[in-house]
Order: C-alpha cells, then structure tokens, then sequence
C-alpha cells in the first residue's frame, strides 16, 4: 500500500501535513529570516563555507511570496509560485504511487524527491523565461549547476519525508527465492480462489459467528460498516447471514466502536494540546513515531508461520526512540536561534527557546503510545476472554443509554436470523448467500405416461397435482437426508430445508404481509399461510422457493440450492440455483490462536505493533473522534430524508443491499477441502432434486421421458470436448447403460492398453 492507502483518513492528513509543511517551509516568514542569515553570513562577514551556502540556497526552493519586490516584478512572483504550485501538485501525484515495501520504499522515495524537485525548479524557470521580459540569468553552466545541486539537497530532504509520513506497512521479506513468488492460487468459481492461508479454519458450530465478533474489534472497516449500513438502515430489511447470529455480531459492532471511540478522544487531546502549542511540531511527532517503528520493524525471514518478534526488537526500539526524542529536543533548542516572533514563532514553536514545543512533541508521541497500546491490550484481553471456542457466549442488551430506535433495529436483526423472507434491492434475490454459482431451468411438458407394452401399473389416467404439491414432495425428500449421516455424502450437521420467499424491495408497496404495526422496515418472518399462499401463486415480484443448504466447516463455509417451482397450464417449470459462501477473511479467525493469557513472545508483539499503528491512528483520530460523535445528528438527518422518500414514492426501495456475512466475505479458501464438501454438497442437491420430481411424476401417471432427457443433460453437463480430435468407439452415458468393443489382440507395443479394453 502506498502512502495514501486507500482513501483511509491517516493517509490523506498525512499527505496533507507534508504539503503543509513544505508550503509553510516556503512561506516568506521562514524565508526572510533564511534569507537574511544568508546575506549575512556570505555577503556581510564573506564566510567560505561551501556546504552551508549549497544548503542555505536549497532551503529557497519552496520559497513562495505574496511581494513582487524580489522577483523582479509581477511577472517573476506569478512564475515562481506557479512552479511552487507544481512541486505541491506532483508531491500529492507522486506520493500515492510510492512501494510500500521497505526494501523499496526509501530509494523509490528519494528518487521521487529529487525528480520532483527538480521538474518543479525547471518549470518554475521556463515560467520566469516566458513571463519576464529581458530576463538576466546569468551563464547557463553556473545556471544549470546552481537548480541542480539545490534540487538534489532539497529533494533528498523531501524524499526522508515522504518515507518517514508513509503509511504503507512494510511487505514481508523472503529469505528464498520461491518465497518471493506469489502464492499459487487456484480459481474455484466466480469470484473465490483458493490460497494458503496460516490461520486456523472453522470446525464447531457457531465458529463464523466468533470469528466476525471478533472482526468487529480487528478490523476498524467492518465494524463501520455493519453498523452503518446494516443497524443504522432502518427502513431497509435485514438480509439473512446463514449460519450467524447477526445480532451478537452487531452487539460487538457497537461495543467495538464505543471502546474505539475512547481511544480517539484521548488520541484527538494529544494532537489538539501539540497543535496548540506549535502546529508545525505534528510533524515531528509523526517521524518520531515512523522512525521509532522503522527501528523495531525487522524483517522476518521466516516464509511458511509466523515467528514473534524477539528481545531486541524492543531494545531497537527503546534506543530508536530515545536517540529520536534527544534529536527532537535539539532541533527545537537549534529553531529558537531563529529570528522570528509572533505568529512565525507560534508556528515553529521557537518561543521560549524550543522548549515548549520539543516536550510537547516527545510527551505527546510517548502518550500517543501508551493510548494505543492501551487500547490494543483491552482488546487482546477482550478476545482471549469472551471470544475462544471455550469462553464464547452470545452477548445480550447492547441497546443500555443509546437511543430508541437502536433496541428497535436490533429486535429486526434478531428476528432476521430466523426469517424465512428475503426483501431485496435490484438484481439481486441471493443478497446474503452470494452469488450465483450455477443455474440450470426444466421446462417439462406434462402428458400422460405411455406404456404400450403393459410393463408397469400406472393410473389409469393422470392424476393432477399443483405446485405446493411437488414442494412438498420435495421438501420431504431432501429432508429425508438430514438424518442420513455423513456416509451418505450428507454433511455432519446435516441439510437445513426451508420454504423462503423473495420479494423485491420496490414492489411491496401496501402488501400487509410484509409490514408490521410497530415496524418501518419489512418484517423477514412471515405466516405460514401467507407463504403458502405465495406457493400457490407463482407470478409477480414476490415469489417462493425452497431452499437448502448446509453450514460446513463451523459454518464458514454454506453450499446452499434454491429450487422455484411453478405448474403453468400443462408444463412443469422447475429452476435451481446454486450458491456458495464462502469463508469469511483469515484475519478473522485470529481468536483461535489466543488460547489462555499473553506469552512474553506475544506481549512483544503487542508493544512492537502499538509502535508500528500509533502513527496512523494519531492522525485519524480527531476524524473519526468527530465522525463517531455526529453519528446520531448524521443518522437522523438521513432516516428523516428516508422517511419522507418513503411516504412520497411509491417505488420506494426496502430491500437489503447488504448481509453482515457478505461484508465478511474472503476472496480466499482456506483449505481445499472447502471447496471440495461445496461441491460435494450442491451436487448432493441437485441430483436428489431431480430424483424426487422424476419418481413424483411417475407417481401421478406423467411422461418422463423428456424429463430424463433433460436431466442426462444437466448431470452430463460437465463433460465438454475443447479443440482436439477424440477418437472414440462406443460409448455409454446414463444409469445402467454399458458399452462394449472388441479389439483385436495384436503383438508388441503398438497393442491397446486399458484405455482401449472392453469395460462398462
């Protein structure tokens, strides 16, 4: 990740504090007290020094001016601040394309400071060139040496910048060199590929359930994200999230970021009291804290686990940080030599000899510290005692001195859990159970059976039956497999079967049956007549199917078949769809590795990670500290905009968009064996289903003879001949069918081998 990361609030105050710094580096009251210590120092006392003047003189490469006395009019100052202009342009272009690795990131950095300083320099003087008229520049060889030796020094200074204030996390370092290649990824499905992962997997029940109370507290964006578009959506439905329960994980939610809100008030009184007292010294801060995780941060060579960090990681640090503070302190002793006052002084933090402004800044960054570090040790304690396999219990309340409508809503993600209605946005009917894997369609014309040799005893006529009668039929059979146990290819915990209905959030308009007196949102529990009522009508927005599915792995992974079935006139129309879901990230299943208290191995782990976050979580804070406090004051002005939308339109939207376990959803499996029980387990599905609507068809006296057509062909449908040319004798497809061809036996090598001898 680059120094913006992605969007991420720390990123962006940190690219703007380093524009603010070379602006304010730039600014005529830092410039005229350089400026006047250079004329000083060679053209009143002549001093000889070389170094000093090259530097002095690269200090002036930011200088901007409000005042045309020095540039030789309107003209030159227009032209140089257009080329200061550029140089804060191509900085905040060039910083977010920056390696985060750190093998790479200090050359790219440096690199990236000087050709940067040095294409604003040469824009600045083809400005001066074309806007001044008659303008002096002296020899072009001195011309040349002067702009590129100042763009080196000063673009080395900004390249140590944008390394020290780059967010970016270091990429992990390889001892091999096949442990540099990318970890081989298989795809499996649409979106889903399967990775080595060095995590534990899911194997009891309710683990999902932990593994996502646990993200609450690991992973800032998904605690964000449940509690904004899931809890604070009240007019929307809830959308399933099998094999979860959806409310404990929104009780984590909001205890999450009530603990992390905490932590970024006393975060936002560090960064306030440094502000306060000299704006210019955060930056400080934020390389005392880069360069205290830099130190600490060596890289592991270790390529297949995780080793923990050792002793002197920690003395790389306490030394790091010492020899950093001591450096602080000095240059604040070195800027109250400068001759400013007034609002240059406040800015620099130079009153009162330095003093103020260096403890300040070494106070703030070691509080700074501890505050994270304090935050990171609740939460490790958090999770080692309520979130293990052995300690887990499902939280309860979560609504105690928070506002009304928060007890309401959860109350709705509770009864979600249970539901059997699907309210959903758009395209998308699944919302909840990923995407669709696999569809197939029947369409079956129903006549009467023909046995003309008087083989089988068969009505004498077709008996009728209706939509809700094959569902049922159906739903007997498939849960017929739930006690089978796992030799029949069943899973463990066996098939879950249930009816569910699928309605579009737009079309529900005044349909009582999904409205409750005391709700806003569609209710996701519906009557059992009213969804045999919706079976028996197969036709409109809002439709029925059977659904099954099964909670794999501790529930990380849920194969799941949805099977409509509708009777139109003389044809039976049957269509399946299959889902997948699959693990939630492996960072997720972290709690699995805590088993009892902290191992000193582990407690440094926390002490060198605090060090490694605080940068960024210090900058961050005071946005997030005010983007939690406005929640309520932002969630009201939204709902009444909602509410009003809702009165007014009558396409209204109440469906879900989301499920708190999509917002889980790893692009990765986590063994392979996931992916094969899927397969296993949509497979199992599928030919059941179509088992059971051939031998109710039989029952009722119906030709199945284009049924069994159709289903050779979806069960076959794997078989698929791609270029080549095949040779191939006869052959068999179907249960029950052989095939047989006689070769002649023939001396040698060039006889067939098994390949080409008689078998069925």
């Amino acid at each position: 990740m680059s120094m913006t990361g992605r969007s991420s609030p720390a990123a962006r105050f940190r690219l703007t504090l380093l524009v603010l710094t070379v602006a304010a580096a730039g600014s005529p009251w830092a410039q005229r007290p350089l400026l006047d210590f250079y004329v000083r120092e060679f053209y009143i006392e002549r001093s000889g020094n070389d170094l000093l003047r090259w530097m002095v003189q690269a200090g002036f490469s930011p200088g901007w001016d409000l005042s045309a006395e020095r540039y030789a009019g309107t003209a030159g100052l227009i032209a140089n601040d257009l080329g200061i202009l550029v140089l804060l342009a191509l900085l905040t272009l060039v910083a977010p394309r920056l390696p985060a690795r750190r093998s790479r990131r200090w050359p790219a950095c440096l690199v990236a400071g000087v050709l940067t300083a040095g294409l604003a320099s040469l824009v600045g003087l083809a400005l001066f060139m074309a806007l001044v008229e008659d303008a002096e520049l002296g020899p072009a060889g001195v011309l040349a040496t002067n702009l590129g030796r100042s763009a080196l020094i000063f673009g080395s200074v900004l390249g140590v910048l944008l390394a020290l204030l780059s967010t970016g996390r270091p990429g992990p370092a390889s001892g091999t060199r096949d442990a540099r290649r990318a970890p081989h990824r298989v795809t499996r499905g649409r979106s889903m590929t399967t990775a080595p992962v060095a995590m534990p997997v899911g194997s009891a029940p309710g683990d999902v359930t932990r593994y996502l109370c646990a993200a609450a507290y690991v992973d800032e964006h998904f605690a964000d994200r449940v509690v904004e578009d899931v809890l604070a959506d009240e007019t929307a439905a809830v959308a399933p999230s099998p094999g979860v329960d959806p409310a404990a994980v929104v009780r984590h939610c909001l205890a999450a970021l009530e603990l992390r809100y905490r932590r970024d008030l006393r975060l936002t009184a560090v960064f306030g009291a440094v502000a306060v007292l000299a704006p210019l010294w955060l930056t400080a801060v934020m390389v005392l804290l880069g360069a205290a995780r830099l130190a600490g941060d060596r890289p592991r060579l270790a390529t297949r686990g995780r080793r923990l960090p050792g002793g002197g990681a920690l003395v790389r640090l306490s030394v790091s940080a010492g020899v950093f503070a001591l450096l602080t302190l000095y240059v604040g002793v070195v800027l109250s030599g400068l001759p400013v006052d007034g609002f240059a002084s406040w800015l620099l933090g130079t009153y009162l000899a330095g003093v103020p402004a260096a403890l300040a800044s070494v106070g703030g960054a070691v509080c700074a510290y501890l505050t994270v570090l304090g935050h990171d040790r609740e939460t490790d304690r958090l999770l080692r005692t309520t979130l293990t396999r052995q300690t887990y219990r499902p939280p309860r309340g979560g609504a105690e001195g928070r506002p009304e409508w928060v007890a309401g809503r959860l109350a709705a993600v509770e009864r979600a859990g249970q539901g059997n209605a699907t309210v959903y946005s758009g395209y998308r009917p699944s919302v909840g159970w990923s995407e669709t894997s696999a569809q197939w369609s029947l369409a079956v014309p129903l006549l009467p059976a023909e046995d003309p040799a008087g083989l089988r005893a068969r009505p004498t006529a077709p008996r009728p039956f209706t939509a809700e009668d094959l569902i049922d039929h159906l739903r007997e059979r498939l849960g017929s497999l739930t006690g089978a146990g796992p030799r029949d290819g069943e899973p463990p915990g066996g098939l879950v079967v249930e009816d569910r209905v699928l309605a579009t959030g737009t079309a529900l308009g005044e349909d009582e049956r999904f409205f409750a007196a005391d709700t806003i949102a569609p209710v996701t529990v519906l009557a059992d007549e009213a969804v045999r009522e919706i079976m028996r009508r197969p036709t409109g927005t809002v439709r029925h199917c059977l659904a099954a599915h099964a909670e794999l792995w501790g529930g990380d992974v849920v194969p799941a078949t949805f099977l409509h079935v509708a009777t139109v006139g003389q044809t039976l129309h049957l269509h399946i769809d299959h889902h997948v879901l699959g693990p939630v990230r492996a960072a997720y299943h972290l709690v699995d590795r805590l088993d009892g208290g902290r191992t000193p191995a582990e407690e440094r782990a926390l002490l060198l990670g605090a060090a490694s976050r605080t940068g960024r979580v210090l900058a961050a804070a005071p946005f997030r500290a005010l983007y939690h406090a406005r929640f309520e004051t932002r969630h009201s002005r939204r709902m009444a905009d909602e509410f009003a939308a809702a009165r007014q339109d009558p396409l209204y939207d109440f469906g879900a968009r989301t499920s708190i376990r999509e917002l889980a959803l790893s692009p990765d499996y986590h063994n392979y064996f996931q992916v094969m029980d899927a397969q296993r387990i949509t497979s199992l599905i599928e030919r059941h289903t179509l088992a059971a609507v051939r031998e109710f068809l039989d029952s009722h006296g119906f030709d199945t003879t284009d049924f069994r057509a159709q289903q050779q062909t979806i069960l076959n449908q794997g078989l698929i001949q791609q270029g080549g040319t095949s040779i191939i004798g006869n052959q068999a497809i179907g249960t029950g069918a052989s095939a047989t061809q006689t070769f002649p036996q023939q001396a040698g090598t060039t006889a067939p081998g098994a390949a080409g001898a008689p078998g069925r």
